[in-house]
């Protein structure tokens, strides 16, 4: 989809020659001109199919939030706290749809391919909602507290590293990187990678197989960092709380894994992205839960 429509875009082309003009201004770009030029309208409409299920289900989104919240505001059954903080989160979504159309935009140039810094940039966002939503739900259900500030430092730690990874996790989707696993290789070469590379265009913002070898190092420094957590949280009402934490990342491994040895299939991908949403989740809970009551 080469047109961002805020209102006119939620209905798709509803007849052969709709599809055939919105067809043609796709022929217009790169990606068609380099890549797909020998792409049938029938291809075309498949393509199609995603993005525009993707688009529709944001704007969804924002009108399941957006009439509920206007109500409960005429209801006054909103604190001021309460007002501030749906505020920001609709402030927050709003940006994520701005986002999603600015990082779609970077591959309607020259290079037919999405900006991966966008790309991150877009996801990171997504989390971030995902995140503070899940807060605001513990706050407002006043979720019982067991204080601990060494585990909630570790945990905002924790928490930072995982950003990390989930950049490069986008960086990898972005480049394709998760491709570069050389033909042949084992488990092993999937457990722990192959070596940084040590050559003149070591890169770990642009190299794809940089990128894709420091995804899968550092998410041993990530498990590691979580066992650490969890044997401080040992004897503590937090203990089965990072035992969860440690249990969902061991999946994401094993998915991650899972992901290259088949050459990134669509369903190992989706699941790999989809547990990393837990793990972010599971994280902000002991955050949470280890943060000191509020006055």
């Amino acid at each position: 989809m080469v047109e961002w429509k805020l209102i006119g875009g939620a209905i798709p082309p509803l007849n052969e020659t709709q599809w055939q003009d919105v067809f043609s201004k796709y022929q217009q770009f790169p990606e068609y001109q380099k890549i797909n030029t020998d792409m049938s309208l029938s291809e075309f409409k498949a393509i199609f199919f995603w993005e525009y299920l993707h688009r529709l289900l944001g704007r969804l989104i924002g009108v399941v939030f957006i009439i509920p919240f206007l109500w409960f505001w005429k209801k006054n059954w909103l604190d001021s706290k309460l007002k501030k903080q749906l505020i920001f989160l609709l402030l927050l979504g709003s940006l994520q749809g701005f986002l999603g159309w600015f990082m779609v935009k970077s591959g309607l140039v020259d290079v037919p391919a999405v900006s991966h810094f966008r790309l991150a940039i877009h996801l990171i966002t997504a989390f971030a909602l995902i995140v503070y939503i899940y807060w605001l739900i513990m706050e407002i259900r006043q979720k019982e507290k067991f204080p601990n500030r060494k585990i909630n430092k570790l945990s905002k730690g924790f928490i930072v590293l995982l950003v990390i990874q989930i950049i490069y996790g986008a960086f990898t989707a972005g480049l394709k990187a998760g491709y570069l696993l050389p033909k042949g290789a084992g488990i092993t070469e999937s457990l722990f990678g192959y070596t940084l590379r040590n050559s003149s265009d070591f890169n770990l913002l642009n190299n794809g197989f940089d990128i894709q070898a420091f995804h899968r190092l550092f998410a041993w420094f990530v498990f590691f960092f979580a066992i650490y957590i969890w044997k401080k949280a040992k004897e503590t009402f937090l203990q089965k709380a990072t035992l969860v934490l440690v249990a969902i990342i061991s999946l994401q491994i094993v998915l991650g894994i899972i992901t290259l040895l088949f050459g990134v299939p669509i369903f190992f991908a989706v699941a790999h992205q989809f547990v990393a949403v837990l793990v972010l989740l599971a994280t902000t809970g002991l955050i949470f839960l280890s943060s000191e009551n509020s006055q």
